[in-house]
């Protein structure tokens, strides 16, 4: 995304709308732009962080790579992509950590 700024206002909207959406899930995650200090420069894109940790140690993370297409979306589309993203991680993690559910 070349310039990400021009879709500034929407992800803020999203930083907004994560909280309730992901409110009740067991997972910690971030909103990452190219203005962050700590954003990855591997990603040409902002991107959501999402950490889930097994115990005080240790950690699977995910990164969430926030393409243009996503923001031709409706909000509603967006968090509701995003939402099964981050289930279907913590989905992935209770498979391979706990031999499914």
């Amino acid at each position: 995304m070349k310039d990400w700024k021009k879709h500034e206002k929407e992800i803020e909207e999203l930083k907004k709308a994560l909280e309730e959406a992901l409110g009740g899930l067991d997972v910690e995650y971030e909103v990452k732009t190219p203005e962050d200090p700590d954003f990855e420069t591997s990603y040409k894109v902002p991107y959501i962080l999402l950490k889930y940790y097994t115990d005080e140690e240790h950690a699977h993370t995910r990164r969430i790579e926030l393409f243009e297409y996503y923001f031709d979306m409706s909000a509603e589309e967006r968090i509701k992509l995003i939402k099964d993203m981050v289930e279907e991680f913590l989905m992935e993690i209770d498979q391979s950590e706990y031999g499914g559910g």
